[in-house]
């Protein structure tokens, strides 16, 4: 497993630098509530988090009585969402895994990939691999749960550069389609604390039908997509691409 220190560039790659802000931390309740009626997810169900960052939905997971396990490469982001758990009194399982390699065959009755975290490896083929994992370690009649902004949305919103302020500083970034339009390149200037950090980055764009056909493609034999958790239908005006996926 590679070092969360290294990246494919000798550097710390540009999630572990990632700021998990107040804002982000709120809405997981919702949010969190808005999945269970989505995929109709049961209490008392074992739930992976795959990705699952500093806990905020693993721990609203747990809140509502979901086994939950925690999945990241980070480990900064674990001990994060170990203390928090420590600190409310929740037993939640955090293991520093690599996407690519972690599965329990049939272990999980529902897998949640939130976040816009899925295909930032650089071949397609460890993204394909990510997917057959989920697979894998769902039991029959599993749920599986992906959110990230699909390519529709990608080339309507579209600049080339532009930044934003956060709660600590600025962020700029320059962006470039690549390969038909099916990967994005980022380069990232954060400039936070009178600090000046600096991150490249790549990652695959997907359609709707493009994720639905790679869902489906590794053996789930019924997928629907959404705009959002609210379940609303996508289209033009999507801001999310949530795909909501059930092994048989």
């Amino acid at each position: 497993m590679e070092d969360e220190e290294e990246s494919w560039h000798g550097k710390k790659e540009f999630w572990q630098d990632f700021s998990f802000g107040e804002e982000l931390m709120e809405k997981a309740p919702e949010e969190v509530e808005k999945i269970i009626e989505l995929a109709d997810l049961k209490k008392g169900m074992k739930l992976l988090d795959l990705c699952c960052g500093v806990g905020r939905h693993s721990l609203e997971f747990a809140k509502k009585d979901f086994e939950v396990t925690g999945v990241d490469i980070t480990r900064d982001y674990l001990e994060k969402a170990n203390k928090r758990a420590e600190n409310e009194n929740i037993d939640i399982e955090f293991l520093r895994e690599d996407m690519r390699d972690f599965r329990r065959e049939e272990e999980y009755d529902a897998v949640v990939n939130l976040f816009s975290s899925f295909g930032y490896f650089k071949k397609e083929e460890d993204n394909i691999q990510v997917l057959e994992n989920v697979f894998d370690s769902l039991k029959p009649e599993g749920k599986f749960v992906m959110d990230v902004k699909g390519k529709e949305i990608i080339a309507r919103i579209f600049q080339e550069r532009d930044w934003y302020e956060t709660e600590n500083g600025y962020v700029l970034e320059e962006r470039k389609v690549e390969n038909d339009w099916n990967y994005l390149k980022t380069r990232r200037i954060k400039i936070m604390d009178g600090e000046v950090r600096e991150h490249e980055f790549g990652h695959w764009l997907y359609t709707a039908k493009e994720l639905k056909d790679m869902i489906e493609d590794v053996g789930f034999d019924e997928v629907d997509v959404y705009s959002s958790y609210d379940g609303e239908y996508y289209d033009r005006e999507a801001e999310r691409l949530v795909a909501v996926a059930k092994k048989f």
